[in-house]
């Protein structure tokens, strides 16, 4: 299995944007998310999107297997501490869970961009937390910490450390 990651060209966007909707609607099992009048789950603001394509700090990628579109990953400084690396949104289609593709794509990321890295979890999130745990483990070993934190106006969980060269 080949796993990649592709940075998103600006005139793709539109397929970000469209992929966001499925995990938009994952994501509502936890956030409690209502589907529009159209049925839906377009209820995001995609202006969000647009620092990955204005400031060097943001970079979208698609995620890949085979050559096959499986998710995106949006990674960004984090905006109240520019030291660090952040995993602003990941996501991979269901059809890929389970094989090992995200554990591969955060392990690219954190190659391509070393220094200090944090992800943030829903505290609702159990599955999540416990892949996020074990992926940065396959990097780092035990040398992360896990905490909880306000992020903007959820307490979440936030996972810190550091990949050096």
């Amino acid at each position: 299995m080949e796993v990649q990651l592709v940075k998103i060209e600006r005139e793709e966007r539109h397929v970000l944007e469209n992929l966001f909707c499925y995990y938009v609607y994952d994501m509502s099992e936890y956030m409690k998310w209502n589907l529009a009048k159209d049925g839906t789950f377009r209820g995001y603001d995609v202006s969000k999107f647009n620092p990955y394509w204005n400031r060097d700090d943001h970079i979208p990628y698609f995620i890949k297997v085979n050559n096959e579109l499986a998710g995106f990953v949006l990674i960004r400084r984090y905006p109240s501490d520019l030291t660090l690396y952040d995993v602003d949104q990941f996501f991979v289609l269901r059809k890929f869970k389970g094989q090992g593709v995200g554990k591969l794509v955060l392990a690219q990321v954190v190659k391509a961009f070393l220094g200090k890295w944090q992800i943030r979890i829903l505290l609702e999130n159990s599955g999540a937390l416990s892949f996020w745990k074990s992926a940065v483990s396959n990097i780092v070993g035990e040398d992360y910490t896990l905490s909880k934190a306000n992020d903007v106006d959820l307490v979440m969980f936030f996972i810190h450390f550091e990949a050096a060269s």
